[in-house]
C-alpha cells in the first residue's frame, strides 16, 4: 500500500467526468525492424515481462471517505492485463490528420476507475506500414519525467535486445482495504492537518517575502524584466472558456522539428532549448489568436513545469515538479523580441525556484483537504467560474527524452506526441518531447473552444525559419 503525495492527490481531486486528468503518449513505430510479426499479442507478451519494473500498471486506487485524506495505491488482486488492451484501425490514407482524429476520440474516452488507471490502444493502418500505440495513464500515477523513466524501462537500445529494466517477477497482490479501514487510517492525517497547513502557509509566505525583498532591492542596472506572471492575472481568451455542455472533445496537432535546427537557434541567440520551445509556442498561439480576432493588447500568462527530481528520486514515476509562472509575449510582433523576453523570464524564474526551497503548488493544496478542493472544482463546472480568470492562459511543458533511438519489442520508435490532460479554464496545452534528434511539439486543445488547431504548429515551422535566419540585433 502506498499513499499518494499531495501533488498526486491534486490530480485526482481535479478529475471529473468532463475534464478527466489522464494524459496519453502517442507513439509511432516502424515495425519492419522487429524480428517477429509486430502485433498486439506480441506487444502484450512484452508488457507482461516488464510489469515488475512498471508498478503503476498494477496499482489500483482506493479513496478515503469524504476526501478527508489522500487516497492510496493498492496492488490490485484482480489485475488482468487484457482489461487494459484495445485495438483500432486508422482510416485511409493513414496520415497525420487521420491519426490525430483517432487519438482525439480515444483521448476523450474515460478511464475505468475500478481498475489501475491506464490503458493501451494498438493502432494499425498508418501510411508506409507504420503502427502506433496510445498509452493513456492518469496524471496522479505518472508525470512527464516519470513517463520518460517508464519508457527507459520498456524499451531496448537494439531491435533484438532485452528491455533495459526487465527482471524476475515476484509481485504479490494485497487485499483491498474497506472504506471503514481507510477512514481509521486517515485519522492521524486529519489530526496533523493543522500542522501541515501552518507549514504550507509558512512556505507560501517565505516565497512572497523573498520576491518582495528581491523586487525592492533590485539594482537600477538590472531592472525588472516584467516577464514574470501572477496566478489568475491573464486576459480571458477563447481557449479559457469552460465547456459546460457535454464532454469536451480533445483536439491534437503537432510539429516535428529537427534538434539540429533547435541547436542552431540556441547557439545563435544564446538561449536554451526550453526558451526555443516557448518562443515557437508563443508564435503559434499568437497566430491562432489573430485568426480568431482574440489577440490581447498585452502578454498572456503561461505555466512552465520544471522537473524537481533529485538523484534519490531515480526510478520514481510519481509527480515531482514545480511550475514557473511566465508572461508569454504574444503581443510582440518581432520574433527576436519575443525570444529575448522569454529568455529573461525563464532565467529569472529558475533562479527563484531554486532559492525558494519549497513547492508553491504543493503548499497551496496542503492548505485544504482534498474534499474541499473538489467542491471548488465542481463549482467552476457548474457555471460559477465563467467570469474568473484562469490560473494560467496556457501551459507549455518540456520533457527531455533519450537522444538515441529505442525499440519496443523489436519495433523502432520513430516519434512520440504527448496528449496533455486539461483542466477547467485552461484547454490549450503545449507539450514538447525531445527524442533521437527531434523535437516533437504537440498542441492539445478542445474542439469546442480551440478550432483550427493545426494552424498553431504550422506557424511554429515559420517561426523556426525566422529564428534560424535572423541574427541578433547586436551582431547585425
Amino acid at each position: 500500500m502506498k499513499r499518494l503525495s499531495d501533488l498526486d492527490t491534486l490530480f485526482l481531486t481535479l478529475d471529473n467526468q468532463r475534464y478527466p486528468l489522464h494524459g496519453g503518449g502517442l507513439l509511432v513505430f516502424d515495425p519492419s525492424t522487429s524480428p517477429e510479426p509486430w502485433t498486439l499479442a506480441h506487444v502484450r507478451d512484452h508488457l507482461i515481462r516488464l510489469l515488475p519494473v512498471m508498478p503503476p500498471l498494477r496499482r489500483r486506487l482506493v479513496e478515503v471517505p469524504f476526501g478527508l485524506a489522500a487516497p492510496v495505491w493498492v496492488e490490485d488482486p484482480e489485475f488482468n492485463i487484457d482489461d487494459h488492451l484495445h485495438t483500432l484501425g486508422i482510416p485511409a490514407p493513414g496520415g497525420d490528420r487521420e491519426l490525430a482524429a483517432v487519438a482525439d476520440e480515444i483521448g476523450s474516452l474515460p478511464i475505468d476507475w475500478r481498475r489501475p488507471l491506464w490503458d493501451l490502444w494498438f493502432l494499425e493502418g498508418l501510411a508506409d506500414g507504420r503502427k502506433a500505440i496510445i498509452l493513456r495513464m492518469h496524471h496522479a500515477a505518472v508525470d512527464g519525467m516519470g513517463g520518460v523513466e517508464m519508457i527507459f524501462q520498456m524499451f531496448s537500445a537494439e531491435p533484438g535486445g532485452e528491455a533495459i529494466g526487465a527482471k524476475e517477477d515476484d509481485w504479490k497482490p494485497e487485499p483491498v482495504p474497506s472504506q471503514g479501514e481507510m477512514f481509521v487510517r486517515a485519522l492521524p492525517t486529519v489530526v496533523m492537518r493543522p500542522v501541515r497547513t501552518v507549514r504550507a502557509l509558512a512556505g507560501l509566505g517565505g516565497v512572497i517575502l523573498q520576491r518582495s525583498i528581491k523586487s525592492a532591492t533590485r539594482s537600477e542596472d538590472k531592472p525588472d524584466t516584467g516577464s514574470g506572471a501572477r496566478l489568475f492575472s491573464g486576459p480571458r481568451l477563447p481557449f479559457n472558456e469552460i465547456v459546460h455542455h457535454g464532454i469536451p472533445h480533445k483536439a491534437m496537432a503537432w510539429a516535428n522539428i529537427p534538434m539540429s535546427d533547435v541547436k542552431k537557434v540556441r547557439e545563435l541567440h544564446g538561449c536554451t532549448v526550453n526558451d526555443v520551445a516557448l518562443a515557437i509556442s508563443a508564435a503559434g498561439i499568437r497566430r491562432w489568436l489573430i485568426d480568431h480576432d482574440a489577440l490581447p493588447a498585452g502578454p498572456i500568462t503561461c505555466g512552465n513545469p520544471v522537473n524537481t527530481r533529485t538523484v534519490s528520486d531515480t526510478g520514481q514515476f510519481e509527480n515531482h515538479f514545480a511550475i514557473i509562472a511566465l508572461q508569454l509575449p504574444v503581443d510582440a510582433e518581432d520574433p527576436l523580441e519575443r525570444l529575448s523576453i522569454i529568455n529573461a523570464a525563464t532565467t529569472e524564474a529558475k533562479e527563484s525556484v531554486k532559492s525558494s526551497h519549497t513547492n508553491v503548488v504543493e503548499n497551496i493544496f496542503q492548505v485544504f483537504a482534498p474534499g474541499f478542493t473538489e467542491l471548488v472544482v465542481n463549482g467552476l463546472l457548474a457555471g460559477l467560474g465563467d467570469k474568473t480568470p484562469a490560473a494560467f492562459n496556457t501551459l507549455v511543458t518540456n520533457v527531455q527524452g533519450p537522444p538515441l533511438p529505442l525499440y519496443l519489442a523489436g519495433a523502432k520508435l520513430e516519434r512520440m506526441h504527448i496528449q496533455m490532460m486539461q483542466v477547467p479554464g485552461m484547454s490549450m496545452i503545449v507539450a514538447v518531447f525531445t527524442y533521437s534528434g527531434q523535437m516533437f511539439v504537440t498542441v492539445t486543445g478542445h474542439r469546442e473552444n480551440t478550432p483550427d488547431i493545426w494552424t498553431i504548429p504550422e506557424e511554429m515551422y515559420r517561426e523556426m525559419a525566422v529564428l534560424m535566419s535572423t541574427k541578433p540585433a547586436k551582431t547585425r
